[in-house]
């Protein structure tokens, strides 16, 4: 508005300039044209834009132009064109201009509660920046706003702008009163007859003042509670409901507030009749089965919407993706009937896939994962599957799949990939309970050169352990879906102080992805070679496993294993299960010394709980026994549970701790069952992670003497972190209720497995 005086203004001083100056009925031509005040802008600009040149006859009409080209410039406060004749018909005009003022910095006074770097980011005023006066009062409001939503409802805000030299250059303040941020005393509602108050106020985030809360008011958060309020009617059968108004108002202190919400229910309706026409790809057998409202059910709007995005979700999963769903509710005597007009539409195929992110991935390791093909129906279940056994191969921080339709209703679909950093690396010293000081080096990389293929190299060493490993898995044998594991290895550990074990040996796996039972499913077998061997028995140690010291023993095993792994995500899953279930055997037709018969079973179960928040459920069981009168089980097979132990989780206590104990050595168990329940929710997606846990277990001599209400119990805290080119470290916190310590102990883990 004073943009548009200041225009007015100018325009009726130039026409009476010009009048004043020439005479009407005579044609006047423009002889010169200077500009004055311009002390910043370029004249040539000014020439320029206003589009008046010398020679040219003048009117009225050129006039109002140039103004307004000049104004619409943004960087004058008001401009005059005088006229001054130097001829019979000619004459001189003269561009008089007064600039606006350049900010030359912002400041805020009186803000208490928000820093002025937020502000300054809400105000959007730069310095350098040409300030009118409408931009100031922009800003301003901003503010006042943005303490409104805030819940500071009297907050004022004043500008105060200082011009600094003849230049223009302005600073500009805003002296802000934020007041106290207001309490919601009281919210009363108002029309409400069928619904209680009670009721109402349950479904809004705003809430009034009680001693345990504060009752802090958000316009925003109120906003979002009347929608809220409407939801709820519409769920309870008042399909005609609506908030009327609402208001606020404040006590004469002006420290509370009170919300007014008046409602207008409506009749309560019922659903009536259901039905539908235009279907031929989805039978009507098909859409009775996916009905969850009756005739005679009160009306719920949320259930009518679930219905409808389960209809166009079951011809999605045909194939039928431009396919739309048109409900009609017809009203017969508080009845809505329901009549669905179903538009199927073509089926959609997949013309091409392509894969984009991938710079060290070769492409065939990812589309060999892929359930889709060119040519196929777009199922979106069969999309999802294939972008969850990408994920599976854990190469990816994440992966993203878009479906671009196509005008002959077909479509494109582009997984875009984002890889990370999967080599790890290690060098260094570490300590652990049960090994004590342990240096390693190694490497791991689990996508060798981009093929999917897996090199490890490992080497520990240690006053307590030593280790050496190597190891290759190709995942896709002669580009089939059959994996082939060769590995060799040596280690020698001290059992306690009570003898060392030494194994040299090595083994061959190779594994198959199965159709049947489901697609979710494998099997490995594995043959494994060693020679076993005891040493440096203690003075004091009674042997009660009747070991034989520096007697090479040949160790000769066949393993089966049946995996089936359903889970979302390889790390951190949050739903799906994982089940294990190896068999070994030892001795017998494949000869050897050891002569023995294994079976263990896992089996992990994710459920999302809330929000991001997962739990976890893990049982773990074991039997082991020997064949012959002897009954002699290898040390290294038995059951050994207990702090971080692989056999065995059982936090809150020693490695290795939990389990049958024969004249002072822990011998280890033929049976054993290990169980957990554990939270886990995100920090950082993907990268750290927090968890809550119980872990319950124990380890027997002999599997008749198995109790599972004989368990040793822990609960704790703890954390994973993902650190590239090193893995998942994890720090754990338990407390044994079993422990005779009865302290609190710490737990250290490397790795994935956990």
């Amino acid at each position: 508005m004073n943009r548009f005086k200041a225009w007015m203004l100018a325009l009726i001083f130039t026409a009476v300039s010009l009048l004043a100056t020439v005479s009407t009925a005579q044609a006047i031509k423009v002889g010169e044209i200077e500009v004055s005040g311009a002390l910043r802008t370029d004249k040539s600009l000014i020439l320029t834009a206003c589009g008046l040149l010398v020679g040219e006859e003048l009117s009225t009409e050129k006039v109002q132009q140039a103004i307004r080209h000049l104004y619409s410039l943004g960087i004058f406060s008001d401009i005059r064109i005088l006229a001054v004749q130097t001829g019979e018909d000619e004459v001189k005009l003269t561009i008089a201009v007064k600039e606006l003022p350049v900010l030359e910095k912002v400041t805020f006074i009186g803000n208490k509660r928000f820093k002025a770097t937020k502000l300054k980011k809400l105000v959007g005023l730069r310095k350098g920046q040409v300030v009118s006066p409408k931009a100031i009062k922009d800003a301003q409001q901003k503010l006042i706003s943005f303490y409104k939503k805030e819940g500071y409802l009297l907050a004022q805000v004043t500008p105060e702008s200082f011009q600094l030299d003849k230049e223009g250059r302005l600073i500009l303040n805003f002296r802000i009163r934020e007041g106290k941020k207001l309490a919601v005393k009281r919210i009363r509602i108002h029309g409400n007859k069928a619904v209680s108050q009670r009721e109402i106020k349950k479904q809004m985030k705003t809430k009034e003042a009680r001693w345990w809360r504060k009752g802090e008011f958000k316009e925003e958060v109120l906003q979002q509670d009347l929608n809220r309020i409407v939801d709820f009617y519409r769920k309870q059968g008042f399909r005609d409901a609506k908030v009327v108004k609402d208001s606020l108002s404040y006590d004469i202190s002006k420290k509370s507030l009170f919300v007014d919400i008046t409602v207008s229910e409506g009749p309560r309706y019922r659903f009536g009749r259901i039905s539908w026409e235009g279907n031929k790809a989805l039978s009507d057998k098909e859409l009775s089965q996916l009905l969850t409202i009756n005739p005679g059910d009160i009306y719920n709007q949320e259930k009518l919407d679930n219905l409808l995005a389960a209809i166009r979700a079951a011809y999605y999963e045909k194939g039928y993706l431009s396919a739309t769903v048109i409900p009609s509710e017809p009203v017969v005597d508080n009845r809505v009937n329901i009549h669905l007009r179903l538009e199927e539409g073509a089926v959609s195929k997949i013309r091409e896939i392509t894969i984009a992110g991938n710079t060290k991935t070769k492409e065939k390791v990812i589309r060999r994962e892929l359930s889709i093909k060119p040519g196929q129906v777009f199922r979106r279940s069969v999309l999802e599957r294939s972008i969850r056994d990408v994920y599976q191969l854990n190469f990816f921080s994440n992966v993203e799949p878009e479906v671009k339709p196509l005008p002959n209703g077909d479509v494109d679909i582009i997984i875009n990939i984002e890889e990370k950093s999967t080599g790890q690396a290690m060098a260094g010293l570490g300590y652990s309970e049960r090994d004590k000081l342990v240096g390693s080096v190694g490497f791991n990389i689990p996508n060798l050169f981009g093929n999917g293929q897996s090199l490890e190299l490992n080497c520990d060493f240690g006053t307590r352990r030593e280790t050496f490993k190597f190891s290759f898995t190709e995942p896709w044998l002669l580009g089939t879906p059959t994996a082939a594991t060769l590995s060799i290895y040596s280690t020698k550990d001290k059992w306690e102080s009570h003898f060392d074990e030494k194994r040299q040996g090595g083994y061959g796996r190779i594994g198959r992805r199965l159709t049947w039972p489901d697609s979710y499913s494998r099997v490995y077998l594995r043959y494994r070679l060693e020679s076993v061997e005891y040493l440096n028995f203690s003075e004091d140690f009674s042997n009660p496993l009747g070991l034989k010291e520096n007697q090479p023993q040949v160790s000769s095993s066949l393993g089966l294993t049946y995996l089936r792994d359903s889970r979302d995500m390889p790390q951190f899953p949050t739903r799906g299960s994982m089940c294990v279930y190896t068999l070994d055997f030892a001795g017998g037709p494949l000869q050897g010394d050891e002569s023995y018969h294994k079976q263990i079973l896992e089996s992990d179960f994710y459920f999302p709980i809330l929000g991001r928040l997962t739990l976890m459920l893990k049982l773990k069981l074991g039997l082991v026994d020997a064949f012959g009168s002897d009954r002699k089980v290898p040390p290294s097979e038995r059951f050994k549970p207990g702090g971080t132990s692989l056999d065995g989780m059982i936090r809150g206590y020693s490695d290795w701790s939990v389990g049958p104990v024969q004249q002072g050595v822990r011998t280890g168990g033929r049976a054993m069952l290990v169980s957990t329940a554990q939270l886990q929710f995100p920090l950082v997606r993907q990268q750290l992670y927090g968890l809550l846990f119980a872990d319950a277990g124990n380890a027997w001599r002999w599997a008749s003497k198995a109790n599972p209400f004989h368990l040793k119990r822990s609960v704790g805290v703890g954390m994973r972190v993902v650190v590239p080119m090193m893995g998942t470290i994890g720090l754990d916190f338990a407390y044994g209720f079993d422990n005779p310590s009865h302290k609190w102990r710490s737990h250290f883990q490397f790795g994935t497995s956990f």
